[in-house]
């Protein structure tokens, strides 16, 4: 009972969090369930584990592998084509997904200049105001993009991981 309490929490939270990214729950699930697989899993086998039906798992599969979160695989012997989770964070880190986050940060950036561009010769205080909150929003897109590259440009996951620890044990000890 333990176990499967277990997968369904995984599984419910890659669900969640596709939702969150504007994605069907059903990319949550289906990375949910290779994430867990410790054996690379048919379409069949996916749509067995999440309830859905083969052709819905086979077009939510190709917005996963177009991000690079799964990985298409052929096992000898077998016509089939199996799929397994990339796990390898460098993997990760280098997929679209990242890649799509950082265009959106930058198209924000572009936005908010712009905005504060339009804002040049008005000196009233609606737009002292506003361009105030425009500079602070500027301030943590950069601080939103430095942080994404950061991340993008760790050779390894443990690396990071240190990383983090360090500068959170030193925010503590202030």
């Amino acid at each position: 009972m333990g176990v499967e309490e277990a997968k369904r929490i995984v599984m419910e939270t890659f669900a969640n969090t596709a939702r969150r990214l504007g994605q069907s729950e059903l990319v949550g699930y289906i990375y949910g369930a290779l994430f867990l697989s410790n054996e690379p899993l048919s379409l069949s086998e996916i749509a067995e584990i999440t309830g859905y039906s083969v052709s819905h798992v086979s077009s939510a599969m190709r917005v996963l592998e177009g991000v690079g979160l799964v990985q298409r695989i052929k096992k000898p012997g077998d016509r089939r084509a199996y799929f397994v989770a990339t796990k390898n964070f460098s993997e990760w880190r280098s997929s679209a997904f990242y890649e799509k986050i950082l265009r959106d940060i930058d198209e924000t950036r572009k936005n908010l200049k712009t905005a504060l561009e339009k804002l040049e010769g008005e000196h009233s205080e609606e737009a002292e105001k506003i361009r105030k909150k425009l500079e602070i929003a500027l301030k943590r897109n950069d601080v939103a993009r430095r942080l994404l590259t950061l991340i993008m440009n760790f050779k390894s996951e443990e690396e990071l991981l240190e990383l983090l620890e360090e500068c959170l044990s030193k925010g503590k000890k202030k």
